[in-house]
């Protein structure tokens, strides 16, 4: 519960932080229930991902729009459930990302599908948006 609380304190529109960026990577992990463990942590963006009784996690940050739209750009034709709010990502299968809506708002999209569902596909199209970003 007290997770909860600390969600809802300096949230404009549920899915900002007070100064107006994203929601912080840790305050993502805490709406998901765990610690995310730093996968990515680059100018362009911070990825961490872990699991819970209810599945497997991708999260993301991003420092602007463009990167963030770029991302998914890259990462949806691989499949994949996302939950999507203001410069941040959450991926993971469609039931779990419904309890995290509910703490951080957002909006759910559902990526191509091409058989088999693996997190790992858009943690690649990650790496490679984050290297054409820094060229």
């Amino acid at each position: 519960m007290a997770a909860v609380a600390l969600l809802g304190t300096g949230c404009g529109g549920q899915d900002t932080a007070a100064t107006g960026g994203p929601v912080a990577l840790e305050r993502i992990g805490e709406a998901v229930g765990c610690t995310p463990q730093v996968q990515t942590d680059v100018r362009e963006l911070r990825q961490g991902a872990c699991t819970t009784a209810r599945g497997a996690y991708v999260m993301l940050t991003f420092t602007s729009e463009a990167g963030q739209k770029s991302w998914l750009e890259e990462a949806q034709p691989y499949g994949g459930s996302y939950l999507i709010g203001k410069r941040w990502v959450v991926e993971a299968e469609p039931e779990a990302l419904e309890p995290v809506r509910e703490k951080l708002g957002g909006r759910v999209e559902e990526g191509a599908h091409h058989g088999g569902h693996s997190s790992a596909a858009p943690s690649a199209a990650a790496s490679a948006s984050s290297s054409s970003a820094s060229r």
